[in-house]
């Protein structure tokens, strides 16, 4: 099992090592917390140590930013550089579940889907969606494991309630006093199953850079934060 670099020591250190191999890593927290420009880091961070390395970027919902790549490694040749980020955008889930194949005939070192659950829940709805999302990620897991790569995913938040001993999502008509809320991860249970690793990505604070990451899967009472800049997470 090898282990990819954030870029952070302070982060690698909190990973112990970095992102790894042969796992799969799942980032969630609301929009803004930082996935996507954590997951650029990383990107960047295999291709400074290795320019030949290999990654599949599954781009789900529109937020590959090529030029953010080039900012984190700092050099000029950007086709270079992302000759061999293997980018896909599906549009479906049959193009989702597609890109694997990919990772098959690429064999990467990396693989991001960013992000995991948004296609699923637009096509799909009750138990079916859950039943498709665990047959991804079930098909996810073997490839980390047999294939020895690292595979990170990222996933959104809802925000909910606590009511009357009932957790339900929030809904506009809900008054403003309820609007102290807790964020849970899309799909949670379905995700958990196969994932191994699942981290908390939080806004500490929007105007300085802040974020906060904490452990989720496996349950360890630990957190760390960092900073996003434009030569990537700190």
């Amino acid at each position: 099992m090898d282990c990819i670099s954030t870029g952070s020591s302070n982060l690698d250190r909190f990973l112990r090592g970095g992102i790894r191999t042969g796992i799969i890593t799942n980032i969630f927290g609301e929009s803004g917390s930082g996935k996507s420009q954590f997951c650029f880091s990383i990107c960047a961070n295999l291709l400074k140590k290795n320019e030949d390395s290999k990654i599949i970027f599954i781009d789900t919902s529109g937020n590959f930013r090529p030029e953010r790549i080039l900012d984190i490694t700092n050099k000029h040749n950007l086709n270079k550089i992302l000759h061999n980020i293997h980018y896909i955008r599906p549009y479906s889930i049959k193009e989702q579940f597609d890109a694997i194949k990919k990772i098959y005939e690429i064999q990467p070192k990396l693989v991001i889907i960013d992000t995991i659950t948004s296609l699923i829940a637009l096509e799909s709805k009750n138990i079916s969606r859950h039943l498709i999302l665990m047959k991804f990620i079930h098909q996810l897991a073997h490839i980390a494991i047999n294939n020895n790569c690292a595979i990170v995913t990222t996933n959104m938040v809802r925000n909910i309630i606590y009511e009357n001993g009932v957790y339900k999502p929030i809904n506009k008509t809900d008054e403003p006093q309820k609007k102290l809320k807790l964020q849970r991860e899309f799909m949670e249970k379905s995700v958990s199953l196969s994932i191994h690793f699942k981290l908390l990505f939080e806004i500490i604070s929007i105007s300085n850079n802040f974020y906060k990451v904490s452990f989720i899967q496996p349950l360890i009472n630990d957190s760390t934060i960092f900073r996003i800049t434009k030569e990537g997470v700190l």
